[in-house]
């Protein structure tokens, strides 16, 4: 597997340099291979920074730390392979299959004419005259915002992720009962809990983060084959899973 010149050496975890004997490898630390490993099999693809965290699982890694370990493989890949990795904001990361082109302005005012560049700007603005009288806005467009249940005595909230808008009718006594349970632990260790049930009721993803926004230490638990029902889910269970102690 390559980027650019450089070889992905899985056996030895290194980048290699394969046009020049002389030039020194990388050595990857755990979390680097890791990361370099998933952008690699999912090339042309977002790989988010959450499955990033539960491919590290049971070694409990932050936002940061792989933030760290990308920033250590584009140095050392150079400016002009650098930018094969790309950060996809609130998204994650994502290796190019080929560089991207650099962007081009329409009108470059380095190789046009002032002619030209007069041109161009009145053609700006009766686009924007033209934009401005043509379209109309629209009332009826609703966001979707998850809701938070905030966690009774403690600084901690439970954020429900649906995937479809039909499931929160449906999920929505649960997630509350779920918040109650949380709410009888003795202390909550993280401050941010997701929970996202499928739309059969087969299965139960949760995403627990200290400060989501901050990037802080994360973890990722799947339960599956719960039969459309969470009532597996009491105290004993919540700390053998690692929500509260």
């Amino acid at each position: 597997m390559y980027i650019g010149p450089y070889r992905f050496d899985l056996e030895l975890r290194e980048l290699v340099h394969t046009r020049t004997e002389s030039a020194p490898s990388f050595k990857l630390s755990d979390i680097e291979y890791l990361v370099l490993h998933q952008l690699m099999m999912a090339r042309g693809q977002v790989v988010s920074i959450d499955s990033m965290c539960a491919d590290l699982l049971p070694q409990v890694v932050s936002y940061q730390d792989i933030a760290t370990a990308v920033q250590s493989i584009k140095r050392f890949l150079g400016a002009e392979y650098a930018m094969l990795i790309e950060d996809v904001a609130k998204q994650g990361y994502m290796l190019h299959v080929k560089a991207k082109d650099k962007p081009m302005l329409a009108c470059s005012l380095s190789a046009i004419s002032i002619k030209n560049y007069v041109l161009c700007l009145i053609l700006g603005v009766l686009l924007i005259i033209f934009l401005a009288t043509n379209l109309k806005t629209t009332s009826d467009i609703s966001l979707s915002i998850p809701y938070k249940l905030h966690i009774k005595d403690s600084g901690s909230v439970l954020v429900p992720i649906y995937a479809a808008d039909a499931d929160k009718a449906k999920y929505k006594a649960r997630v509350e009962q779920l918040a109650l349970k949380l709410a009888r632990c003795e202390k909550l260790k993280w401050q941010r809990i997701y929970v996202a049930p499928s739309s059969n009721g087969n299965k139960v993803d949760f995403l627990m983060n200290d400060i989501a926004d901050d990037g802080k230490a994360c973890n990722n638990l799947k339960v599956r084959n719960v039969e459309d029902n969470w009532n597996f889910i009491d105290v004993t269970w919540l700390k053998e899973a690692g929500f509260c102690e």
